[in-house]
């Protein structure tokens, strides 16, 4: 047995707090929270290495053994969150929500979430934050990973610690160059898939083996686990949603996490991690990650905590984990069984979950065939956008660089027609649809996800060369007739938006800004479809996000400059906010974003604006 150390407890709790306040609603105060995972992987590589090198050492290492105790570890609480998420998502959710919620749990059971998740979750998939079991692909990344792992340490260790070291570093090297190479072309394959993310736990791994071993100074280690503690506090910060993650923009809080552990138990920094209320928290880390996700999915289906009362599910949330940990993962973990009896038991809970999940899907169909109305309007939460918005070619998603624009097709101009250049984000290229429709013009498009138009944009590398790109060389030399700036406005923005209009305006006959849109609390399909289902009338009012304050600070800072204001959040919602097309669908697809017939139908009643007489 290794040695049990009170700092690593520290460090799970770390990391699930920073997990949590991520996902609970505190994501401005640590926008890069969700490093938490990172650690958890390092934390986990280190201690199984550990573990498997230890009994390998003695002769004693077993794959039996070995997938037992993983067994008794993992498998006793994550079934118990499942029975619950299948429960109450079959009592709570839509039909097509549950079916979505059956599926992801068969998946999740197998281990295979994380590879379900790749495959049905996009950058515009809002139904995901309604997913009581999307932090499972974490789950799966690492029994993913412990599959090949053990059976690679155990065949090289045939050959001595040092041919255990180069095996463990020549895994990380592929595995971490993969994810490098990956993250621009495919960053949700780079985020869910075990083979970009194996170099994290064997990040773990490298300190854990044969080869590397600590200072004996303890000034050397107190700077080194105080370098690593600086490391995670930097990337909780500055890290974001929108950051080019993993790959190397995971390194620094992988590294401090392995000099904080590799540093060993003695620094100022573990003592500080090994303090009571840490190690307390540690303690239930596991509970607390499972249980903390689907209770804020369930208490916040329609976006009910808000302005601090986030805290009412992160404590119910502690509290449901300690009982978790009190009554389900220390007794099974602590029984003494057979490893066979073990494995077998696993196996047949997983068994059981997979066909009540399956009995659940069948029951969810039947469901949805009983509401057909209801299920019309709840399939526009999956709308895809991709063709009307010119995605991967237009328009640049979160998955998509620079080198996917086209230039050619997308920046065409008309001799005979009036040009209009649409230039901004997704709430610039949800107006296409809109703009094409208009007799006599020609839309040019330039459009990138979270890349709000203005003079020195601000974020990743594709919006920042796509934005000079218009504004520095394309705009100076193509002079346009109408030039469209539409953006999910901040507040930040404000005090930009006139120095932008002042740039531009020697480079087009006129300029008009689009302001905020109607923004809903949950997914605007969702909350039409909850309506029809429990047969109440909707009330936009009730559901709206409060930002029409932006949009008049947009429209006072444009006074003077030229430039036509147009009020999206007015033009729809005066005084009530149009939410269906003419054809009875949803106007929009999420929580703001129009459908190609609502941008048809904005652009409809604002259309004098956009032409040059």
């Amino acid at each position: 047995m290794i040695a049990h150390r009170q700092d690593i407890d520290g460090l799970r709790a770390v990391a699930v707090i920073f997990v949590i306040l991520y996902h609970c609603g505190f994501d401005r105060i640590l926008p890069g929270g969700f490093i938490g995972v990172d650690i958890f992987f390092v934390i986990s590589g280190y201690l199984i290495t550990k573990i498997i090198l230890a009994d390998v050492g003695v002769g004693r290492f077993s794959i039996g053994n070995f997938y037992s105790r993983r067994a008794k570890r993992i498998l006793p609480a994550v079934v118990v969150m499942y029975a619950f998420v299948m429960a109450a998502s079959y009592f709570t959710m839509l039909p097509d929500e549950s079916l979505r919620v059956f599926k992801s749990v068969t998946s999740s059971a197998l281990f295979a979430s994380n590879a379900y998740f790749y495959f049905t979750t996009g950058y515009f998939d809002d139904s995901s934050e309604f997913n009581p079991v999307l932090h499972t692909w974490s789950l799966s990344v690492e029994e993913q990973f412990y599959v090949f792992f053990p059976l690679i340490v155990m065949l090289a260790s045939r050959y001595g610690r040092r041919a255990t070291g180069m095996a463990i570093a020549g895994l990380f090297a592929v595995s971490i160059i993969a994810s490098i190479i990956t993250v621009p072309i495919n960053r949700s394959a780079a985020f869910y898939l075990v083979q970009y993310r194996a170099w994290e736990l064997l990040v773990g791994s490298i300190i854990a083996g044969p080869v590397l071993t600590k200072f004996a100074d303890t000034r050397v280690n107190d700077v080194l686990s105080a370098i690593g503690a600086l490391l995670i506090c930097l990337s909780a910060l500055l890290l974001s949603k929108t950051s080019e993650f993993p790959g190397l923009m995971a390194l620094p809080a992988t590294a401090g996490t392995a000099l904080i552990i590799w540093a060993g138990p003695s620094t100022l920094v573990s003592k500080l991690l090994s303090l009571r209320i840490a190690t307390s928290i540690g303690l239930i880390s596991y509970s607390l990650y499972l249980w903390h996700w689907p209770i804020w999915v369930f208490s916040n289906q329609y976006r009910a905590w808000e302005h601090g009362w986030q805290l009412v599910p992160i404590a119910l949330s502690f509290i449901v984990a300690y009982v978790s940990w009190r009554f389900v993962e220390t007794p099974f973990r602590t029984m003494r069984y057979r490893p066979l009896v073990s494995v077998a038991a696993g196996a047949a809970s997983i068994a059981s979950v997979a066909m009540l999940a399956f009995v659940g899907q069948l029951a969810a169909d039947q469901m949805k065939e009983d509401n057909p109305a209801v299920e019309r309007v709840a399939e526009f939460a999956d709308y895809d956008p991709s063709e009307a918005f010119r995605s991967g070619q237009c328009f640049l998603t979160s998955n998509d660089g620079i080198e996917k624009y086209d230039r050619d097709a997308c920046l065409a101009l008309s001799k005979s027609q009036q040009n209009i250049a649409l230039v901004g984000d997704s709430h610039a290229a949800h107006l296409y649809p809109g703009l094409r429709a208009l007799s006599e013009a020609n839309v040019i498009q330039a459009n990138a996800s979270g890349c709000r138009p203005t003079l020195d944009a601000e974020g990743e590398e594709r919006c920042i060369e796509l934005m000079n790109y218009m504004f520095k060389e394309f705009l100076p030399s193509h002079q346009v007739d109408v030039l469209v700036l539409a953006g999910r406005w901040t507040k930040d923005d404000v005090k930009l938006i006139r120095k932008t209009v002042d740039y531009l305006s020697p480079f087009a006959k006129k300029i008009v800004i689009f302001g905020p849109v109607a923004e809903y609390k949950s997914s605007l399909p969702r909350l039409l479809a909850h309506s029809l289902y429990e047969r109440q009338p909707f009330n936009a009012a009730d559901h709206l996000v409060p930002r029409q304050h932006i949009g008049l600070d947009i429209r006072d800072a444009l006074a003077g400059s030229g430039a036509i204001y147009i009020s999206t959040y007015k033009t729809m919602c005066d005084p009530d906010c149009v939410v269906w097309t003419k054809s009875g669908d949803p106007i929009q697809f999420d929580y703001g974003h129009f459908t190609a017939d609502g941008s048809r139908l904005l652009i409809s009643k604002v259309k004098q604006a956009l032409v040059v007489q």
